[in-house]
């Protein structure tokens, strides 16, 4: 019955919204570059008039509030809406490799997003990276850079660039996304560690950007062969992130607090092995948040996110086992703002460059209406750009909002103060060894409601609670040591 009353309310609200467009329009492909156009009921298809772009599997644009193209990126420079250079735009993800790939831009899959300064419509982040890492191969840093739309006497000029917010850690081969906070107003920025089950999470505020926040949960993803797609469902409530070789993972996430929880591992093709299938060359949810479509490059998936088990829910959209070409095959998927998913075409096709096209991905089965290959465009269509949701608005009824103190306040990042055990039943215990002892800890729900005060005017190195009344859920405990300075810890009680 709630399934049925959600997808008549979805029903009545509109796809498409009159503000927040930063999506309305897409850069694909290859030289010429397509220009996919959502402003009308039909998709205009056209090309961008400069064709000294190129791009190889890296690419991301943001329009304007108002869904005017703005900037393009290859993960090399960044462009204007013209192709041309923006000021101070060369030189993005600066290292040898990069500097390999100049001509064409880097072959890292989401390895470039763009996001709007909450709050401002003059400032757009870029986050990205690179394969810097010289030994393993692969990204170990994660910058930003900031677009200034009124720099270079309003022309566009990047103002501040590659900011690294994440070092010496070995990352994901691509698969960096984002969501929005339940405030509607703030950002979560995704990326997730190679080899361990690490996720790293930043929060980009009008203040700035905060973290990285860290959370291990479900399976590692294997090298050599690391190349993440991830994506956020609509309403944000569900993650799925998979790569070439390995298992597809989904979870739930809490837009208040950026925690992800019960994660579910299915292996694409219903292989029983990660090391003997490859699993997803991209992966993309559904409008009404129902449908996990999964796509390696032969294959098209369906999985359902409400059946009872999700493996075993998998339809069989497109198989082509035989196809060694590499033109045609499925590559990245894209859910666009007509509602439609976009799939590009490896190469393209012989004589023409489509893109394939989930018409009504709401629809169970093949009443989704995979058609291979029914989208003309202007280019070798192996790439679509790095896009999230950026209509979507405020969780109702969370209550959860980033001005509270529990936000403003520093999150612990480090071992200075350490809470154990973590997740807790019973009791807990709070320890620092920092030189400044513990003053004050109060705990808080995810809401940001005070639930107990731990102590108040103290001096502690070391301190035990009762956990026992406290519902299963998460929790914030905040700490204030003795210079007056305030720290957030993150709490699960079992």
């Amino acid at each position: 019955m709630k399934q049925a009353l959600y997808l008549i309310l979805l029903t009545l609200a509109p796809f498409r919204c009159q503000c927040q467009l930063y999506d309305n329009k897409w850069v694909a492909g290859d030289t010429p570059l397509s220009f996919i156009n959502f402003d009308s009921a039909n998709v205009i298809i056209d090309s961008l008039a400069n064709y000294n772009l190129r791009f190889t599997v890296t690419v991301a644009n943001i329009c304007d509030e108002n869904g005017q193209l703005l900037y393009i990126t290859n993960g090399v420079e960044v462009y204007d809406s013209n192709g041309d250079t923006l000021q101070n735009g060369t030189g993005i993800n600066p290292c040898t490799y990069t500097a390999q790939l100049v001509c064409c831009g880097l072959d890292i899959p989401q390895a470039a997003l763009f996001i709007p300064q909450p709050g401002n419509n003059r400032y757009y982040y870029l986050f990205h990276f690179t394969d810097d890492d010289t030994i393993n191969g692969g990204p170990k840093t994660l910058y930003y850079s900031i677009v200034d739309k009124e720099g270079n006497n309003g022309k566009g000029a990047v103002a501040e660039k590659n900011i690294s917010i994440l070092q010496n850690t070995l990352l994901r081969e691509g698969g960096m996304t984002a969501c929005k906070h339940a405030n509607g107003r703030d950002y979560w920025i995704i990326m997730g560690a190679s080899v361990i089950n690490t996720f790293y999470k930043f929060l980009v505020t009008p203040k700035g950007v905060k973290g990285p926040f860290t959370q291990s949960i479900g399976p590692g993803f294997p090298l050599p062969y690391d190349n993440a797609y991830s994506r956020f469902s609509q309403d944000g409530s569900k993650y799925v992130t998979g790569d070439y070789v390995g298992p597809v993972l989904v979870m739930d996430f809490d837009r208040c607090n950026g925690v992800f929880s019960n994660p579910l591992t299915i292996y694409n093709q219903g292989c029983d092995s990660p090391q003997t299938c490859s699993a997803s060359s991209s992966v993309e949810i559904s409008p009404n948040n129902r449908f996990v479509y999964v796509a390696d490059v032969t294959n098209l998936n369906q999985y359902d996110l409400w059946a009872s088990n999700l493996q075993n829910s998998v339809v069989q959209l497109y198989s082509d086992s035989v196809d060694h070409t590499h033109t045609g095959e499925l590559n990245m998927l894209q859910l666009s703002p007509d509602g439609k998913i976009y799939i590009s075409a490896w190469n393209g096709l012989p004589f023409y460059n489509p893109l394939h096209v989930i018409n009504t991905p709401n629809a169970k089965g093949d009443s989704c209406n995979f058609k291979y290959g029914s989208q003309p465009t202007y280019s070798h269509n192996n790439k679509l750009p790095n896009m999230i949701n950026y209509r979507l608005g405020p969780l109702a009824g969370s209550g959860c909002d980033t001005i509270t103190a529990i936000n403003n306040a520093q999150m612990v990042q480090d071992d200075a103060i350490r809470i154990s055990p973590n997740p807790a039943t019973t009791t807990c215990t709070l320890k620092t060894d920092a030189p400044n002892q513990m003053c004050s800890a109060i705990v808080f729900d995810a809401v940001g409601r005070q639930v107990i005060p731990l102590f108040y005017n103290q001096h502690l190195s070391t301190f035990d609670f009762n956990c026992t009344s406290l519902s299963t859920g998460l929790y914030f405990i905040t700490v204030k040591d003795e210079q007056g300075k305030v720290g957030v810890l993150k709490l699960v009680k079992q």
